[in-house]
């Protein structure tokens, strides 16, 4: 049985596909963070090693990447 998708659920897609979209054209490594972290669910470590990044590059890059998604989804209605 298959679950239909909610309008906030459908919200949330829209508002992850226009940051993951942002990142493509403006930032390799908050495209990367993106990817590997929240699509490939990899450890923050394996993140680093996969992206050749420290830490401190990592966090600043993952902070900015959670504020551009939470206005993409405030746009959306969702927060």
């Amino acid at each position: 049985m298959e679950r239909q998708p909610t309008p906030e659920n459908q919200c949330w897609t829209h508002a992850l596909r226009q940051t993951a979209a942002y990142y493509q054209q403006q930032d390799p490594i908050r495209a990367g963070i993106l990817e590997q972290r929240y699509r490939r669910h990899q450890t923050e470590q394996q993140v680093l090693d996969t992206l050749h990044i420290g830490r401190t590059t990592y966090q600043k890059a993952n902070a900015d990447l959670l504020s551009t998604l939470a206005v993409y989804a405030a746009k959306q209605g969702v927060l």
